[in-house]
């Protein structure tokens, strides 16, 4: 007899939906990169408004050498600054946690910190610390800091105070709350935020590349700009998207992978 997953859903029927979940996921980019195509051809459109996929590829290929390395600066820097982020989020929200109506007064200045625009604090940032790796690594840390500070800090709040007081009654102490209370109900949202903080991580590294450095993304796509070199620039674009998800993916297994007790629905 069969064995049947969680459910009595059949592994056959998994697997089907599976299969057809990656086959949808497949669609949208290949509607997209045919609408590129025909747009493309388009004798309106010469090839330095909007290069044709081929010519992108072409570019990603002839400068792959250059681009990587400029890529790995990047990814250097992004990692870097969402490693300082993870950090100071998760220290900010235990504190908040620890102290609520310093955690509401905090709260309120981290949203108002997000209506600040990143094109603003970014030079600042390079003023006080120079054109270095730091300043870069601070520009992402302030870019990914928000997410994952708010979304623990909501975990926090999602602790039940009957759960609370029931380790108090059996005497545990203050590591044994975050160890079996306050760690699994915070890890599922702190790797949400991760999620989207991995993903403006790349977003912010440019940002600094662009307005002061020597290597990087931000560097190569403004040279590219500069020489109306657009397959390179579009070829940048997408080397970067794909760096985008590839960090994405990497936070989304790690989460999974640490926080086993959470159910996934599959649709």
């Amino acid at each position: 007899m069969r064995a049947r997953p969680r459910g009595g859903r059949p592994a056959s029927g998994l697997r089907r939906g599976r299969g057809l979940r990656r086959g949808l996921w497949l669609l949208g980019p290949v509607s997209l990169v045919a609408l590129w195509e025909i747009v493309s051809l388009f004798p309106s459109l010469p090839d330095y408004v909007l290069p044709s996929p081929e010519a992108t590829i072409a570019a990603l290929a002839k400068d792959a050498a250059l681009i990587g390395s400029h890529l790995l600066a990047t990814v250097a820097a992004a990692l870097g600054g969402l490693a300082v982020a993870t950090g100071a989020g998760l220290l900010v929200a235990a504190a908040m946690n620890a102290r609520r109506p310093l955690g509401e007064v905090i709260y309120a200045q981290m949203v108002l910190s997000q209506a600040v625009p990143l094109i603003a604090v970014a030079p600042i940032v390079l003023i006080w610390f120079g054109l270095g790796v730091l300043a870069k690594l601070l520009i992402v840390a302030f870019v990914c800091f928000f997410p994952i500070a708010v979304s623990t800090y909501e975990g926090f709040r999602t602790v039940q105070m009957e759960q609370l007081d029931l380790l108090r009654t059996f005497g545990a102490s203050r590591w044994q709350y975050y160890r079996h209370l306050f760690l699994p109900a915070t890890l599922p949202g702190t790797f949400a935020g991760l999620k989207i903080a991995a993903t403006y991580s790349v977003l912010g590294a440019i940002v600094g590349e662009w307005l002061g450095g020597t290597k990087g993304m931000g560097i190569y796509m403004t040279r590219a700009l500069q020489s109306f070199r657009t397959e390179r620039l579009f070829a940048a674009i997408l080397a970067v998207m794909l760096t985008s998800y590839a960090l994405f993916s990497g936070v989304r297994w790690v989460g999974n992978r640490l926080t086993p007790w959470v159910e996934r629905r599959e649709p």
